[in-house]
């Protein structure tokens, strides 16, 4: 079995006999045959392909024929569910009916997207009929007894979250083989079905999860594409990360209530007792804690300090959870038994958190940086690696022979040296596609006359003025991406008046879910959406719901995150340029994916209007300029109308 890309992706090849409407792009041949021969030679590989190229059939085809070939297992690594979910329901599906050859194909999620039928049991035992008080459990219990899955996504009813986490699958509360419901387990069942795979759709997480445990959660795989993998710094960063909050330190309670139930016939009555007191202490000493160190919270995030940290490391947390070991050791189980393994599995969850508040409590590692911020409304303690690069190294890039990166943002200024340098990719075989579609022709990219520096002090004013003259100018369809929560509400505000005048209805960030912000919008002919960070990317808008993105300013990081701040004090301690060398390269992928949010298909059209003038005035604004798609530039905002012939 030879790979040829033109006989699959040709203008005579197999996809265009199978679909009746196949376009032929040139660039995604070029991709496919560039993804075989990183994985025939064993070499990792980067490759930039623009948006419209086709990446996700690109890297599939090639990446099954060599699996198959060669009897190797591959995996796939997304960043967001709805990619993954994309590839598994909808790519290998058709792949599967029209390659003459047969593959094995399996998506893998996290351990809490699946069912326990173990927790699932206790807890219909131990409550009964109170869960008739959910209102849907008779449909609930067909589910479990019915799902080949478990899978949580799955479920025919919306299962509410306080339920779902006393019945998910946990690694902290898992007896593994010795549970007596393993054969059955949906989590593990999976696993094993891993093993017979050509390929595993997973996400980026689970790899790394993977990597860092040495391959105890994914089996062996010689070769793997990360796509998506402008995000692999940034979940790399979280993955290899220590958190520490009060629902940690719930979970735990949970897990240890739970075990007391299970272990109350096998053990002494004082054990159990002795297990509850402690239990209850820590909880206590949790909630006391964490509101305690609110007052030493100074803003949404606070660096940790020599000289906070001692207020930060007032806490009898290590004691209770130390006591708490000592009280397992007296526990005098079978070494064989499920009861056993739940107590060491509760052992090691103590240990970790233990772990967590040395590492975090007393700050020795000089590679990671410390604070305190708000999540989700709680106060929650961080230590993050302040460099991913030689931890990627060592734990992926090491380990498996080939691992191709993709996206459509991966260069700047048409080099990889950036990702490169903070992925930890040493050797790569490299290629930057450019997009199928026309920009020349289908787009404007303006950065009007009267685009200010953000430091203007009228800046506000002067985007409110020109995000409303480009609304007159489309009519409808704009997306106005912010880098902050405030200038966003400032701009809302001064312009919601003259909207509701005209009768455009404008969506923001923060007024409902984000799904259902983009739906809104994409349904509403005359309006517009404002966002910040996570409207970026991951949205698809094709067609005349999107007519002009308007970024409001360059999307430079800010340094108030502390491991930004770490890395960039990391960068200028090694003798260089931390601005260049680290901010302006990740803002120009930023940008580059909230420019790509425009043109979705060959019949889109649109403008990009960039208000920041730095773009034009400073010294790196080239290169931001020589990174985004080749659009016709323009400093006449009123080149919108004739786009549009309005």
């Amino acid at each position: 079995m030879s790979f040829d890309a033109e006989q699959l992706l040709g203008p005579q090849g197999l996809l265009a006999k199978t679909l009746a409407n196949y376009e032929y792009r040139p660039e995604q041949v070029q991709m496919a045959n560039h993804v075989y021969q990183a994985l025939q030679n064993d070499v990792h590989g980067i490759i930039e392909a623009g948006t419209g190229v086709g990446k996700s059939l690109a890297y599939l085809l090639p990446l099954i024929e060599h699996t198959v070939a060669e009897k190797k297992r591959a995996v796939v690594a997304t960043h967001t569910i709805t990619l993954q979910e994309q590839l598994f329901h909808k790519d290998i599906p058709f792949l599967k009916e029209i390659l003459p050859y047969e593959f094995k194909a399996e998506v893998f999620k996290g351990r809490h997207n699946y069912l326990c039928l173990r927790r699932w049991n206790e807890l219909v035992q131990r409550r009964g009929s109170q869960l008739d008080l959910t209102g849907d459990f008779d449909q609930l219990s067909r589910w479990v007894n019915e799902t080949a899955t478990g899978d949580y996504s799955e479920a025919p009813l919306a299962i509410p979250w306080e339920l779902w986490l006393e019945i998910r699958c946990e690694k902290e509360s898992c007896p593994e083989e010795l549970c007596a419901y393993f054969s059955k387990c949906f989590y593990w069942s999976l696993r094993h079905r891993l093993h017979d795979a050509h390929l595993i759709i997973t996400n980026q997480a689970m790899l790394l999860a993977d990597a860092r445990t040495e391959g105890r959660v994914l089996p062996a795989c010689k070769c793997a594409v990360i796509d998506e993998a402008h995000n692999l710094e940034d979940t790399a960063t979280n993955a290899y990360s220590h958190q520490l909050n009060r629902p940690a330190f719930f979970a735990f309670y949970r897990t240890g209530t739970q075990l007391q139930g299970t272990l109350r016939d096998q053990v002494p009555e004082y054990v159990i007792q002795d297990l509850s007191l402690i239990l209850d202490e820590l909880m206590k000493e949790a909630g006391q804690y964490f509101s305690q160190i609110e007052q030493y919270m100074t803003g949404y995030t606070t660096p940790l300090t020599e000289e906070n940290r001692r207020y930060f490391s007032q806490t009898t947390l290590p004691k209770h959870l130390k006591d708490i070991l000592e009280v397992l050791r007296e526990c005098s189980l079978e070494e064989e038994g499920e009861d056993a393994a739940l107590a060491e599995q509760f052992a090691s969850f103590a240990d970790r958190l233990l772990t967590d508040l040395d590492l975090i409590l007393l700050g020795h590692d000089p590679g990671y940086a410390y604070w305190a911020e708000w999540q989700n409304g709680e106060p929650t303690l961080v230590a993050a690696p302040i460099e991913v690069d030689g931890l990627l190294q060592e734990t992926l890039f090491q380990q498996i022979p080939s691992v191709i990166l993709t996206s459509a943002t991966l260069s700047t200024n048409r080099s990889f040296d950036y990702i490169r340098r903070q992925l930890g990719v040493t050797e790569a075989a490299e290629l930057i596609l450019g997009s199928p579609f026309a920009y020349d022709k289908q787009a404007i990219l303006c950065v009007p006359k009267e685009a200010k520096h953000p430091n203007h002090p009228r800046y506000s004013h002067y985007v409110s003025y020109l995000i409303l003259r480009t609304l007159a100018l489309t009519q409808g369809g704009v997306l106005a991406l912010f880098t902050s929560y405030s200038l966003m509400d400032e701009v809302a505000d001064a312009i919601y008046p003259k909207l509701e005048e005209v009768g455009y209805t404008l969506y923001k960030q923060g007024d409902g879910p984000r799904l259902g912000l983009i739906q809104d919008f994409q349904a509403e002919p005359r309006s517009l959406l404002f966002g910040t960070n996570s409207f970026w990317e991951g949205i698809d808008l094709p067609g005349e719901a999107l007519r002009a993105v308007v970024i409001t300013r360059l999307p430079f990081t800010s340094p108030d995150r502390p491991v930004t701040r770490a890395r960039l004090q990391a960068v200028e301690a090694a003798g260089g340029n931390a601005f260049l060398e680290y901010s302006v390269p990740q803002a120009i992928l930023r940008l580059k994916q909230g420019f790509g949010r425009l043109i979705r298909t060959k019949t889109d059209t649109g403008g990009v209007v960039i208000l920041d003038e730095r773009i034009l005035t400073a010294s790196y604004g080239a290169d931001f300029l020589a990174s985004l798609p080749p659009a016709r530039f323009t400093r006449d905002l009123d080149e919108l109308r004739l786009l549009f012939g309005n």
